[in-house]
């Protein structure tokens, strides 16, 4: 039995840090995707290719969780490059782990993704449909703030890379939160107010600077000021600076000033379907594809193409705990 999943990566944080009740995180995705194929085998061994520690770790955490008997291989894709802010472990890890649980037949929700994701390391929010906030660090706490803003991106990346598990290790897990701020930010995409959204991750990326300075952020806060964008955005554990922008054109006024400053630019919409996950056959024999077929439709897993958000999940999760 086999399985494919995709993940969308992401431009950094709109939010991330401590508040009065604990970390707590909100990753801005964008239309830029990885994926990660599952095979289950009778064998008790697993393998992932490239070979990535965390992947691997996810593989093994998936095995037992959607418990299958046997091993798996998994085969990552690689399109979403380390160490920049753009959510590439967490590609991997809830990659993994969708594609593994589709594979199983096993259906895979919200709060157990999170749970799973972030016992390997802290999390994004990318492979939920939406903007979410998660405890990064344990990921519980999860709560649906509401859709994704109609937005665009210019990023740049101010070079190197950055280890998350190393960054929380050395500086924890975010800067002091000032009381009530993950409370406006949720107002904010209830009302599909890019500004007041822009203005709060402006905000959040400012005190990430004592924790992580980038070096293209006054650059950044010139041109978005200069092109009237909503604000930036910063990967809180990672190399990546974005100016969040109303339209592809306003984008791509603030990537064409922020070239002419010497750095690198991508433009990217902003786009929180989640991630997808379905089981894949053995073409070449059609028996054995319809009695697994038969086998995921009585287990039950997600549907073709759906994120990952259940009914249930949503019901307890966006309540505030």
């Amino acid at each position: 039995m086999r399985g494919r999943a995709r993940v969308p990566a992401t431009c950094g944080e709109l939010l991330q840090g401590v508040d009065p009740r604990g970390p707590v995180l909100v990753s801005l995705p964008v239309d830029r995707w990885g994926s990660v194929e599952v095979a289950l085998i009778d064998a008790p061994d697993t393998s992932v290719e490239p070979h990535r520690p965390r992947a691997a770790t996810a593989l093994r955490l998936a095995v037992e969780a959607c418990g299958w008997d046997g091993g798996a291989r998994a085969r990552l894709g690689g399109e979403v490059p380390p160490g920049h802010g753009l959510g590439s472990s967490t590609v991997d890890v809830a990659g993994v782990l969708c594609a593994t649980f589709a594979a199983a037949g096993r259906a895979l929700g919200a709060a157990e993704l999170m749970r799973l994701a972030a016992a390997v390391e802290p999390t994004d929010t990318s492979p939920l449909s939406g903007l979410w906030a998660v405890d990064h660090t344990g990921g519980g706490r999860l709560r649906r703030l509401g859709p994704a803003p109609d937005a665009w991106v210019a990023s740049v990346d101010g070079g190197g890379s950055v280890d998350t598990l190393d960054m929380h290790a050395r500086a924890g897990a975010g800067p002091r939160l000032p009381e009530g701020e993950l409370d406006a930010l949720a107002a904010a995409v209830a009302a599909a107010d890019l500004d007041a959204i822009g203005a709060l991750a402006t905000a959040s990326a400012r005190r990430n600077q004592e924790r992580l300075t980038h070096p293209a952020f006054d650059d950044a806060l010139e041109v978005a000021a200069g092109v009237a964008a909503a604000g930036v955005c910063a990967a809180h554990s990672g190399t990546l600076l974005g100016v969040l922008c109303a339209s592809e054109a306003q984008a791509a006024r603030a990537a064409a000033t922020l070239s002419a400053r010497g750095w690198p630019v991508r433009i990217d919409r902003v786009a929180a379907p989640g991630a997808t996950a379905e089981p894949r056959y053995n073409r070449a024999s059609p028996w054995r594809q319809g009695q697994l077929a038969q086998l995921v439709r009585a287990r039950g897993s997600h549907p073709r193409g759906r994120g990952f958000e259940s009914p249930a999940d949503h019901h307890q999760s966006s309540r505030t705990p």
